[in-house]
């Protein structure tokens, strides 16, 4: 199946230039995003960037004694909590 870029879309297209677009509806429990080829090595670096961020205020935190207890059930809570669709944060 190959299907057809919709007027609309391409209006959302010409509006967002770059990066994804977020359309309307849900596929299951997910929301469907459209983005170009283009755009991907671009996702890829702000993801990468954004992790290399979060590592290093992690290390920092660390290095100043900024810890807390071991307890896997709580991080996966937090997790399950912070991915929950249900969050509109």
């Amino acid at each position: 199946m190959n299907p057809k870029i919709t007027p609309e879309i391409q209006s959302a297209l010409e509006q967002h230039p770059v990066g994804p677009i977020r359309l309307d509806g849900e596929v299951g429990a997910s929301p469907v995003y459209l983005m170009r080829l283009d755009d991907i090595a671009n996702l890829q670096e702000l993801a990468d960037r954004r992790i290399r961020e979060r590592l290093s205020e992690a290390n920092a935190d660390f290095a100043a004694g900024r810890t807390g207890d071991w307890n896997p059930e709580e991080i996966k809570r937090r997790g399950h909590q912070r991915l929950s669709p249900n969050d509109n944060s």
